[in-house]
């Protein structure tokens, strides 16, 4: 049996994870909707984002659960084995599933306060460094990754102590690239 190589196994499971987006995502967007489960705009924000109230809001349940849906289901006997593919592939999920609960919770604290305003911005960053942090360190020390690979660059490039705050800042800068990417009209689900 032929195995396909990592990356056109990456590109097939992200090829099959956005099918799976695009049947559900029309559904799930009639239900966020019946629910009522839209933005609040705050009341000191641009008078523009009026035009926004109401847009569904907790779409990165559509991303979310068919990414994950398809991590665990073809990645089982790696998982349950817990091979080093195994552990690479938990690591990822658990900081994208740990940053979706992260913001779960911002959007329903949004949609419960009467301002609009989810978690305190110090709070929500404060929390994304800790996720961030625990991530670097696992990729780090559990999964023994401590070299930089660059594309193009031969030579891994090693970082020492630096390592574990640069992948964390990369985590959360990605984080919040994307968060901003959503903002008031959830772009984020239509570029993902």
């Amino acid at each position: 049996m032929i195995t396909p190589a990592p990356t056109t196994l990456a590109l097939g499971l992200a090829a099959l994870s956005f099918v799976l987006t695009v049947i559900w995502g029309e559904p799930l967007l009639q239900i966020l909707r019946h629910f009522k489960v839209g933005k609040i705009i705050r009341v000191d924000g641009p008078q523009r984002h009026f035009s926004k109230l109401g847009t569904p809001t907790m779409g990165g349940v559509m991303i979310v659960l068919p990414v994950t849906f398809m991590t665990l289901l073809l990645n089982a006997g790696w998982i349950v084995g817990m091979s080093m593919m195994g552990r690479s592939v938990l690591l990822p999920l658990g900081v994208l599933l740990g940053f979706a609960l992260l913001g779960a919770v911002d959007d329903w604290a949004g949609l419960r306060g009467r301002k609009g305003e989810g978690l305190r911005p110090r709070t929500k960053f404060g929390l994304q460094v800790a996720l961030a942090l625990l991530a670097a360190y696992g990729l780090q020390h559990y999964l023994q990754v401590p070299e930089l690979l660059i594309p193009g660059i031969p030579q891994p490039l090693s970082l020492g102590w630096w390592y574990i705050p640069l992948a964390a800042f990369i985590i959360v800068a990605t984080s919040n690239a994307v968060n901003l990417t959503d903002g008031l009209d959830g772009l984020a689900g239509l570029i993902a």
